[in-house]
């Protein structure tokens, strides 16, 4: 189980809530999962959803979301790189905030594109950059300029998957501002778990699923949901501070390498398929 997709579908604008594709598709997922002889889910939210829908706590395995260690620092260089790098026109004091990932509704970018212009406009040193799919970049460059960003917002992609992890160099404040909606409290993003790895002070939205990855203040920061103010606030905390940057950056690097590299969490499924011995029908 690594997501919910009725939930999705209503967040990105597809489905009405509890509407009758909602529900149809909602009643065969309930189903296949209190069917089967073992269920896996990526968060412990998660697993409490399938509790709730009448699962058997006890045939339920948590297999988290996590990263290869051994791909952490190897990057292609891509020719977009440098190409970025110069958009961006950084000084010593510029700091970036960043994301990479789709840009669906759900992930709610436009939130810290907002944010970016409050900062700028109060005389901070800034600037956006997103890497992304081609879906969406057109309506969020639109956006960054009815915000009055300018060339201080830079959106780009696509590259392919093993030229990724060398953009996050680019990005000193790394920002997942998903919105407050049932599925954004219930599925945990990758991405964090990247942005982490590669050392970056890593900003979330306070919901359940992104608690289970942030401890506030030590791992990154956390702020108040769709409230842009709070963002720019936590953000305030870290631009001046390089400090605060590089340990919130070390700290979740070490997090993640002691407890979220797919070479340690995949020893979990053993568990799950003993379950499904034991259960089989």
């Amino acid at each position: 189980m690594r997501g919910m997709w009725e939930e999705t579908a209503v967040a990105n604008g597809r489905w009405m809530p509890n509407g009758r594709a909602y529900r149809r598709f909602q009643k065969y997922e309930t189903k296949v999962l209190r069917s089967a002889d073992a269920v896996v889910c990526i968060s412990e939210t998660l697993k409490q959803e399938a509790i709730s829908r009448g699962v058997d706590e006890a045939k339920i395995t948590v297999v988290t979301n996590a990263v290869d260690e051994s791909t952490i620092n190897q990057s292609t260089k891509h020719e977009l790189f440098d190409e970025v790098s110069d958009l961006l026109n950084r000084d010593k004091s510029t700091k970036v905030i960043g994301y990479i990932g789709s840009l669906r509704e759900m992930e709610g970018v436009d939130l810290t594109a907002e944010a970016t212009a409050k900062l700028s406009s109060k005389g901070h040193d800034v600037r956006f950059f997103v890497l992304s799919s081609n879906s969406g970049q057109t309506e969020l460059k639109d956006y960054c300029d009815k915000l009055g960003l300018g060339d201080n917002a830079v959106i780009a992609g696509p590259v392919p998957h093993d030229s990724v992890a060398q953009f996050y160099d680019l990005i000193d404040i790394f920002v997942v501002s998903r919105p407050n909606s049932r599925v954004t409290r219930l599925v945990t993003p990758l991405k964090p778990f990247e942005a982490m790895a590669m050392k970056k002070a890593v900003v979330a939205s306070k919901l359940p699923a992104l608690e289970e990855i942030i401890d506030d203040g030590t791992t990154g920061l956390l702020y108040h949901a769709d409230d842009v103010d709070s963002l720019v606030e936590i953000i305030e905390r870290v631009l001046s501070d390089d400090d605060l940057i590089n340990s919130l950056g070390d700290n979740a690097h070490k997090w993640i390498i002691e407890n979220r590299t797919w070479q340690s969490v995949v020893q979990n499924y053993s568990k799950a398929y003993q379950t499904a011995k034991e259960n089989k029908r």
